[in-house]
């Protein structure tokens, strides 16, 4: 009797012993994963190339160009801010975190067509929607989606690309 008890006892113990060293190497594994970011820590830059001058964005997780990968980056844009009707290959997802982005659908920019969204408010898009933007006050969004990322707009004259010099 003493030896199951004992057998028993030693199978607990290596049991406890196999799942504290199983638990350690998982929060070692997470803990390369974990991305915590306070707003004075984000590093914002002009750009990106492909929208109309004056919006500066930061990347937060991932790479957009990366096919198949998750990423998520802030765009910080100037009261008046217009992104010009576009499309996305892929879903777009994005939140509001500070401001108000005007949200328009359709093929040409309309401003009498956007709805207001404050901060906190969300919205998913399907791949290939036709869009467009305008923020009211300095706006903050963040956009959360799959690489690779690319911005087409319906009349390719919108496109800050296809100019010498960015509007």
């Amino acid at each position: 009797m003493l030896t199951r008890v004992a057998s028993a006892s030693a199978a607990v113990s290596l049991a406890a012993v196999v799942l504290v060293a199983a638990g350690a190497t998982a929060s070692d594994e997470s803990a390369a994963d974990r991305r915590v970011y306070t707003p004075e820590q984000l590093e914002w830059r002009d750009g990106p190339p492909s929208l109309p001058k004056g919006a500066e964005f930061v990347i937060v997780e991932g790479d957009p160009a990366k096919a198949g990968e998750y990423f998520a980056l802030r765009l910080r844009m100037p009261d008046g801010y217009r992104i010009p009707a576009h499309w996305h290959p892929v879903a777009e997802r994005v939140t509001v975190i500070s401001g108000t982005f005007r949200l328009g659908h359709g093929e040409t920019f309309d401003a009498g067509a956007t709805r207001p969204l404050g901060a906190g408010s969300y919205f998913s898009l399907p791949p290939r929607s036709r869009h467009f933007a305008q923020a009211d006050g300095e706006t903050v969004i963040q956009l959360n989606s799959v690489g690779p990322w690319e911005i087409n707009y319906v009349n390719a004259g919108d496109d800050p690309r296809q100019t010498s010099t960015r509007r």
